[in-house]
């Protein structure tokens, strides 16, 4: 029996062509939330299996504020992984699964990224948050365009009121707010997968979950070597719309404590963003002024020419 055989539970070509039409006609674009994806078993294994907090290996991987509790574990180096996770690793590689993705979505000639830039093994603590954004849609080294968010949750005992949820949203830049058109709580062996595009907004948002809970996942992004129009797509980082004020926040209102510490938070997320857009600028100024520079010269000499 294959790997895919032995880990996958949801494999039934009825069940698949099903999946298929509910994901290919998801709003505001294809996604689809699919429970118990794996065999129970195999998830058991992966929430014991889970990287232990409070260890110099942990601490590697998290990222937060310089000071204060770290609220994001991030571990996007399949080398370390622990070993129900390099199983997993393997079967989400695997052709069978591959084809599986092709029928539900459509897409053909998926690829896995070995090197799980921008995803991995996730873990996120109370207070953690993730605004509305487009993700990055070609990859770094490969150049290969991103297609597919395959996620997976890890959490047996969520309750949609902790927040956490994985939301998928209309444009944040025009309808602010009022975007998020559906949720699903991250509950353990709950699989979220969605077309990466230039519409697929989505976010999670805060965490408030009792003392010693924490979200927990696991991602990989599929990639493609071309894609129907790709000529016209844009190449774009992560976009990201961070959100306003809440609503209690109006005239008259008093500040208190927590008032405070997100005023804080969000001013330091926006700064952060306009720290990473001068740091492209002086990364890409370098490259590319010569064009600018060429560009003068030919305009200089053309606008001569017109003289004479």
């Amino acid at each position: 029996m294959s790997t895919f055989n032995q880990l996958v539970a949801v494999r039934d070509e009825g069940e698949c062509a099903r999946l298929a039409e509910k994901f290919q006609g998801a709003y505001p674009f294809p996604h689809v939330s699919i429970d118990g994806f794996f065999r129970p078993e195999f998830i058991q294994r992966l929430i014991a299996g889970f990287p232990a907090s409070g260890t110099p290996e942990y601490d590697r991987f998290c990222a937060g504020e310089s000071e204060g509790p770290r609220r994001n574990y991030a571990n996007s180096e399949p080398a370390t992984f622990p070993p129900a996770f390099r199983e997993l690793d393997a079967v989400c590689a695997e052709p069978e699964f591959l084809d599986y993705l092709t029928r539900l979505t459509g897409i053909p000639a998926f690829e896995a990224d070995p090197a799980y830039f921008g995803a991995g093994i996730r873990e996120s603590r109370n207070g953690a948050m993730l605004p509305p954004h487009l993700d990055f849609n070609y990859h770094p080294e490969t150049l290969s365009h991103r297609r597919l968010n395959f996620l997976l949750y890890l959490n047996p005992e969520w309750k949609p009121e902790w927040g956490g949820n994985i939301q998928a949203h209309l444009d944040p830049n025009v309808y602010g707010d009022a975007s998020m058109v559906a949720s699903f709580a991250p509950m353990a062996n709950r699989v979220f997968i969605f077309e990466t595009s230039e519409t697929s907004w989505h976010a999670f948002d805060r965490i408030r979950a009792p003392e010693g809970f924490a979200r927990r996942a696991w991602s990989i992004y599929y990639y493609t070597r071309d894609r129907d129009g790709a000529e016209e797509i844009k190449r774009r980082n992560t976009e990201y719309v961070e959100p306003g004020l809440p609503p209690e926040f109006a005239e008259g209102h008093v500040l208190d404590a927590d008032d405070i510490t997100l005023l804080q938070e969000m001013l330091q997320r926006r700064d952060s963003r306009i720290a990473m857009l001068y740091e492209l600028r002086r990364t890409f100024e370098p490259r590319y002024s010569h064009l600018w520079n060429e560009y003068k010269y030919y305009l200089e000499r053309y606008q001569e020419s017109q003289k004479s």
